[in-house]
Order: structure tokens, then C-alpha cells, then sequence
């Protein structure tokens, strides 16, 4: 029986051929005597389980084959070798944690002084927020609404919170809201009324820690929870 004949009975066994073909020549015409006795023998298995079988042995002995050649090699280009596949590895994983898992950002504003000074970066995270929700006191990276500039603030209340400016402070459902992490000074810090709002669903209430200058949700509003692109974690 041809090995055209063999490979032409299943699917499975077009693919074990296929695999053991990858496997010895590779992008050759051609691969070694070894592996291409092994081609050669492939037409005399019978059945799809025979076929795997022979594939898989196949592939253990190419496997051996490839590892007795790198042995040979000059132990100085193994060394080379495996540092650029390190930091192939590196790269690859660095680009997928940078844009899917963390990222760095960058204060080019004052609204969130003291806490954040203009030129400050911080560490965002930007997958597990998603999964534990925010919490008031949480700082967030957003887009500012109605463009595409990401800037920073303090959550400060949730959905169906009221939060309300009165005294120069803020007032969480009709009570002083306790902030450590504000200045001291009240030249960042102190608020003029604003009018009493109660969050709606799925959104949020965010101020700038600088309350002097920062345009947040006394102006703009509650923001949707899905606008968030972030949380910060920590101010390099």
C-alpha cells in the first residue's frame, strides 16, 4: 500500500501524516534518513489508532533527534539561543500585561493634588477592577466625557448614594464624608455648595482630590460605571 493510499482512508490519519510530515522536513524537501524511514513506514500501519500510534512515536523520535543536534552545537551559541528566546518571552508577555492587564499612567493635570502632582505616573490597573467593582475612596482613570484624554479621580459615591457640597465639605446620605487622603490645606480642599444628587444605577460620583480646581461630577454629572478605563493602584 502507497503511503498516498494510506493517508487517503481518514481524516485522522490525513492529519498524523500531516503532523509527522511538519515534524521531519519541516520547511525542507526533504528531511533526515531517520525520519524519513518513519514516512516511508507510515503506509504500512492499519486503522486510525495505529496511525496515531506511529505519528506519535514518530514525533518522540524526532523530538530526541532535535535535542541530540542542539547538544552539538557550541555551548556558547546554546547560550545565545536560549537569552533571545528569553527575551522574545519577555517581550511577548510584557505587551500582552501592558495592554490588557496593567498599564502606566500620567498626571499632566492638577486635579487631583496633593494626592497626584502634574507628571507623576501611576500603575492602572485595568482587568480586575472589572471583576470586584470600585469602592468609594477608589481612584479611577477615565476618559474625560466627551473626549478621548484619560485623567484621574476619587470615587466618592455609588449607585444610589447622595452626595451633596455643603459647609465646604462633602456630605455622603446626609452625613460628613470622612477624607484622610485630602490636603490639610484648605486652599485645596474647599468646596462651594453644590446640589444635592442622588447617583443613578450603574453609575458614579467622582471628585477631584484638588476641589478647588478639578471638573468632575458637580459638573458634569454621575459618570456610567462603563466609562472607566481603570483603577490606579499605586504612584510610581
Amino acid at each position: 500500500m502507497s503511503a498516498d493510499q494510506a493517508v487517503r482512508e481518514s481524516a485522522v490519519r490525513r492529519l498524523a501524516y500531516a503532523v509527522l510530515v511538519l515534524a521531519v522536513r519541516g520547511r525542507r524537501e526533504r528531511g533526515g534518513d531517520w525520519g524519513e524511514a518513519i514516512l516511508a513506514e507510515f503506509a504500512e500501519t492499519t486503522g486510525d489508532r495505529e496511525a496515531v500510534r506511529w505519528a506519535a512515536g514518530g514525533l518522540r523520535v524526532m523530538w530526541h533527534e532535535r535535542r541530540a543536534r542542539r547538544r552539538e552545537l557550541p555551548r556558547i551559541v546554546r547560550i545565545r539561543r536560549r537569552v533571545v528566546l528569553i527575551v522574545l518571552i519577555g517581550l511577548a508577555v510584557g505587551l500582552v500585561v501592558n495592554r490588557f492587564v496593567l498599564t502606566v499612567g500620567y498626571v499632566d493635570n492638577g486635579s487631583m493634588e496633593t494626592t497626584y502632582l502634574i507628571g507623576d505616573r501611576y500603575v492602572v490597573d485595568l482587568v480586575a477592577f472589572r471583576l470586584t467593582g470600585v469602592r468609594r475612596g477608589d481612584v479611577v482613570e477615565l476618559n474625560r466625557p466627551g473626549t478621548d484624554r484619560l485623567l484621574i479621580k476619587r470615587v466618592i459615591g455609588l449607585p444610589g448614594d447622595t452626595v451633596e457640597c455643603r459647609g465646604g465639605g462633602v456630605w455622603l446620605n446626609g452625613a460628613p464624608l470622612d477624607e484622610p487622603y485630602l490636603s490639610p490645606d484648605p486652599e485645596y480642599t474647599r468646596m462651594e455648595d453644590c446640589t444635592a444628587t442622588t447617583v443613578p444605577p450603574h453609575q458614579l460620583y467622582l471628585l477631584g482630590d484638588h476641589r478647588i480646581v478639578s471638573e468632575d461630577s458637580r459638573k458634569y454629572g454621575p459618570v456610567d460605571e462603563g466609562a472607566l478605563h481603570g483603577r490606579v493602584l499605586l504612584r510610581l
